[in-house]
Parts: structure tokens; sequence; C-alpha cells
């Protein structure tokens, strides 16, 4: 893991500066308080790309077999990491959505009486590098985990 603290900036100014790059993630906290709010986390260019739609899952474009929770728990273990106590909790890793609609992949449910907007049921993307931003002590730092 490669770590390096960087001069502060506001996490808002931070993720308009990487606007333009590919599935930007940014998880921002303003709320500046110490136990509700403290971290931000920006983060771009994932390595890899899970995705449910349809009740089957795919990663990187490539469909996968088997049950979606049991290709994200073998997908999820392909990347262990160590986790480093002193910095912000997030430190690369997956970061995406689950929709409502994942309920289809826990159990037998007919189709909804109203289609929904065709929007995967999930997408994770897995970031090996995060700028994460520690609010109250106006620390910033890049983590990579290579």
């Amino acid at each position: 893991m490669h770590i390096r603290e960087l001069q502060w900036i506001e996490p808002i100014q931070a993720m308009r500066r990487l606007a333009d790059q590919a599935n930007l993630a940014f998880l921002d906290s303003a709320a500046g308080h110490e136990a509700l709010g403290r971290y931000s986390y920006l983060s771009c260019d994932p390595f890899s790309t899970y995705m449910i739609a349809d009740a089957q899952a795919s990663c990187n474009g490539d469909v996968v077999k088997g049950d979606p929770w049991n290709v994200l728990r073998d997908l999820l273990a392909r990347y262990p990491q160590e986790h480093r106590p002193e910095l912000p909790p997030f430190q690369g890793g997956a970061a995406g959505f689950f929709g409502y609609d994942m309920n289809r992949t826990l159990e037998r449910l007919g189709a909804p009486a109203i289609s929904g907007q065709r929007l995967p049921q999930a997408i994770l993307h897995f970031y090996d590098v995060v700028v994460s931003f520690d609010h109250p002590f106006q620390r910033c730092f890049i983590v990579s985990t290579g």
C-alpha cells in the first residue's frame, strides 16, 4: 500500500478537478462532525466493474455464471488488502450501488407492473486509488493499493 499526505483541499474542489475522469465516485460528507460525517472520499478510473442486470452478473462486460451474490463474494475475495487504522476507513475497494430491484436475486418475485428505467440492479466499481479527506483535522491522503 502506498500512502501520501497531500495539502488540504476542499473535497468539492478536488472533485471538480477530476470531474471529467471515468466513473468518478464522490462520497462526500460536508458535516465536519467528528463522529458523523467526518470523512469524504474521491476515486475514479476503476480497474474493474461488476454489474448485475436482469439477475445476470458480469465483470468488465463478460457474463459470469452463477448466483450474483456468490460471484460478488468470489470477486471480493480476489482483492484482499491490509487496513491501516490510522487512515480514513475507505482505503480502496468496491463502491457503487445496489438498486431496489436486487430483491429479485434474493427471492422469486413476479415482474413489476410498471417496468423501471432498465437500469442495472447493481454496479460496483473496484478502485485501487482513493483520495480521502478527514474534515475535522483538514488532512487529505492519497492511498493506492496497487
